[in-house]
């Protein structure tokens, strides 16, 4: 098959993923992903229509890789479950944050797990955790929006998104990439990141520094969450992991100035003894 770049008006098209090309395809017109994929492909792919609907569920997206000499996967995208706003509650207070070019952020982040698979063995280890296969897809995000944007504005946005989630509910904690995001945001300018390349360049320069966490430690961050913000929480605790607070609170901050102002932002950290 060759592996041309195919693009309707669905937005159905190929994309290179090191030396393979992956297929993103648009819900509706998945059959016709299909009928483009040869049939060692669509062996390790769902049988049915029905069973990649009920595979994406209710989630915007969703990535399939596959072990071909060209293809390195297919990327089912579903833009009508693409959020436009991440809500979160502090305190029985409601806040909000737009999410502006949501479906474009998943996307990257989708093809982000396709790249990280690919350099595996590599710049990679060969072994890596769920955790890890998420942050990382992220930090691809980060270095695919300062190539493509120039700025770290929706990067940011991806990292006050992640936060909210990880408040809202533990379920979401595996996506917790914010602790390793922050690493590439303060530590790098835009223009650094974007001097990459290619996205190996880049890993191959920041995977080495990056401080990681350890299963425990995100355990800890998870209940320190639960127990501050958990809608179910009856009794405080002040001193409820107090060690893990501050650090807690570094990662939180950004996104509290966003959505409180600094001052409220700043006396919410100090007076949960997170700052």
């Amino acid at each position: 098959m060759s592996l041309v770049a195919l693009v309707f008006a669905s937005s159905l098209s190929w994309t290179p993923i090191a030396d393979k090309q992956a297929l993103i395809c648009p819900l509706p017109e998945l059959g016709a992903c299909l009928a483009l994929l040869p049939k060692q492909v669509l062996a390790q792919l769902p049988a049915t229509l029905d069973q990649f609907r009920r595979d994406l569920g209710r989630r915007s997206a969703m990535v399939m890789p596959v072990d071909d000499n060209q293809i390195a996967g297919l990327v089912l995208v579903n833009e009508l479950q693409s959020p436009q706003v991440q809500l979160a509650s502090v305190d029985l207070v409601t806040y909000q944050l737009p999410l502006l070019e949501q479906p474009q952020l998943t996307l990257w982040h989708e093809l982000g797990h396709l790249e990280n698979l690919a350099l595996q063995g590599t710049v990679l280890p060969i072994q890596l955790s769920a955790y890890q296969h998420e942050w990382l897809a992220d930090i691809y995000l980060v270095w695919r929006v300062a190539r493509e944007r120039g700025d770290f504005t929706l990067a940011w946005q991806q990292y006050h998104r992640r936060n909210l989630d990880a408040l809202t509910s533990p379920q979401y904690l595996s996506h917790w990439s914010s602790p390793m995001m922050i690493q590439v945001l303060r530590r790098y300018k835009v223009a650094h990141v974007a001097s990459f390349a290619d996205y190996r360049d880049f890993l191959a320069d920041f995977y080495p520094k990056a401080e990681q966490l350890a299963p425990r430690l995100l355990g800890e961050y998870s209940s320190l969450m639960q127990r501050t913000f958990g809608a179910s929480v009856l009794q405080p605790l002040p001193e409820y992991l107090f060690w893990r607070k501050a650090e807690l609170g570094h990662y939180l901050q950004p996104t509290f100035v966003l959505l409180m102002g600094e001052e409220k932002a700043h006396n919410w950290l100090v007076q949960n003894s997170m700052l």
